[in-house]
């Protein structure tokens, strides 16, 4: 089972990775120095988040008679926020060659990529609620739209390789698009890792 305190810090390094994907949305959306400088700026914070839960993690870990045992799974956990965390910084570095480079993309690129942002957000803010609640359902539910995620994904990448033979979508463009698909992709991935392991401490 998961005590109020590990409840609380996990559901404050969530909901800090929720802000920096809706930043990063709104980069995306908005494509600015200053969208993307905001997001950016939320770096530090979630580092100091994640990292600050681990340190709890362990030091709790210490005083119990499970000892590391007891802290594995958890320590399973943060790293999967970690990988989350990762991807959005990844995602703000391809923002910002963007902005810098003022790559744009089509109306449909861009359609296709504020989907994929809008589901992984969804997903992203839904984890409070399997920390809180250990809904199997709710876990279920999130797996099943990850699949459908992954599935629109690849579509996008194939559709993404027609627009560019027929000269649609500019080639220096491919990479950033290709990349965000993926950063995104990986980010709904390690929530249905993460929901899933939150699961089995039921």
């Amino acid at each position: 089972m998961i005590d109020q305190e590990v409840t609380e810090r996990m559901i404050q390094v969530c909901q800090g990775l929720s802000r920096m994907l809706e930043l990063n949305y709104q980069g995306f959306r908005i494509l600015s120095e200053k969208s993307v400088g905001e997001a950016e700026e939320m770096k530090n914070e979630i580092r100091k988040g994640s990292s600050g839960l681990t340190t709890f993690l362990i030091s709790k870990s210490s005083s119990m008679a499970e000892g590391r045992e007891w802290v594995k799974p958890f320590l399973s956990m943060t790293s999967g926020f970690d990988r989350i965390s990762y991807n959005l910084e990844g995602i703000v570095d391809r923002l910002k060659g963007m902005v810098r480079e003022r790559i744009l993309f089509s109306d449909r690129g861009n359609k296709e990529i504020n989907n994929i942002f809008e589901e992984a957000l969804k997903l992203l803010r839904s984890i409070p609620d399997v920390i809180l609640t250990r809904n199997k359902l709710l876990v279920e539910s999130i797996e099943e739209r990850a699949k459908t995620i992954f599935k629109s994904a690849g579509e996008y990448s194939e559709e993404h390789e027609a627009r560019l033979i027929e000269g649609v979508c500019m080639p220096k463009s491919s990479p950033i698009y290709l990349g965000l698909l993926e950063s995104l992709k990986a980010i709904v991935g390690h929530i249905v890792e993460v929901s899933s392991r939150i699961i089995s401490l039921s």
